[in-house]
């Protein structure tokens, strides 16, 4: 008798389990699980061998935007993945047009790997010298932002990056150019263009206007068709060296506030730094 009832129980529990069970669910969580695992072997090797931060970037190029790499650096950061925290020059509608088309969906030039960006923020003070004298007296003038450097490399491994890596091209050349000639609006100068990246107290809207736009077509690399007409080669890596330099308004500098710079509040409103 009592070996029919364990029996019973065993038959009750086997058909409890064979009507839960999901092949499909299981295959896709072990899936994940062993795409998971292999991830973070890869990651923990990559980080032991100092290769971490590469391997990292190389996942996010794999990758269409680059997005995964991004969501591990906003996880990590605190920020929310929801905001894309990397360097972008945001660039007025009208400049992106042919070529530039491409960059609508970003509203300018978004660097694809991180790129080494120069900032030089400086008082200036007068030497006065008097006769016999062992040192100087310094006399404050003025305080100012110099051209912000931006250095960031473009890669294209494909049709679609070289669309983007080209579309770049044009339209940093196209916001050196004044309206000339037979322009409309002739003699506007080139536009203002926002400086954005890093976060609140980084470059946050940064109003900038284009002094310089340097960049390589490199001899020792191949080149890819654009797809524009297919008459258009670009290299598969090039170098944007890119000086900005700070345009904040009359209004802006009139109504500067020591206080609320110091707060951090004229870095989150109106992007001085």
């Amino acid at each position: 008798m009592a070996g029919e009832n364990e029996n019973n129980i065993f038959s009750r529990a086997a058909s409890r389990i064979q009507e839960s069970w999901n092949p499909g669910e299981f295959a896709k969580n072990t899936k994940d699980a062993f795409t998971d695992l292999g991830n973070n072997f890869v990651e923990n090797l990559g980080d032991a061998i100092g290769i971490g931060p590469q391997l990292r970037r190389l996942k996010g190029l794999l990758n269409p935007g680059g997005e995964p790499s991004f969501k591990i650096q906003s996880e990590q950061s605190g920020y929310s993945p929801s905001r894309d925290l990397r360097v972008k020059i945001k660039i007025p509608s009208f400049y992106l047009k042919g070529p530039a088309e491409v960059l609508r969906v970003d509203g300018g030039v978004v660097f694809p790997f991180t790129p080494q960006i120069v900032v030089q923020s400086r008082a200036v003070y007068n030497a006065v010298t008097p006769t016999h004298n062992n040192y100087a007296f310094y006399n404050y003038t003025n305080s100012q932002l110099d051209p912000i450097s931006i250095v960031g490399t473009f890669s294209a491994q494909n049709e679609g990056d070289a669309k983007y890596v080209l579309g770049a091209m044009h339209a940093l050349r196209s916001i050196t150019k004044m309206n000339f000639g037979n322009s409309k609006d002739a003699g506007a100068p080139p536009p203002v263009c926002r400086l954005d990246g890093y976060g609140d107290f980084q470059f946050n809207n940064l109003p900038v206007v284009i002094g310089s736009f340097f960049y390589t077509l490199n001899e020792d690399v191949d080149y890819i068709m654009a797809g524009i007409d297919n008459k258009t080669r670009v290299p598969t890596r090039s170098e944007f060296t890119i000086e900005c330099y700070p345009a904040f308004s009359r209004r802006d500098m009139a109504t500067f506030d020591i206080d609320k710079f110091v707060s951090g509040e004229l870095t989150k409103s109106k992007g001085m730094i």
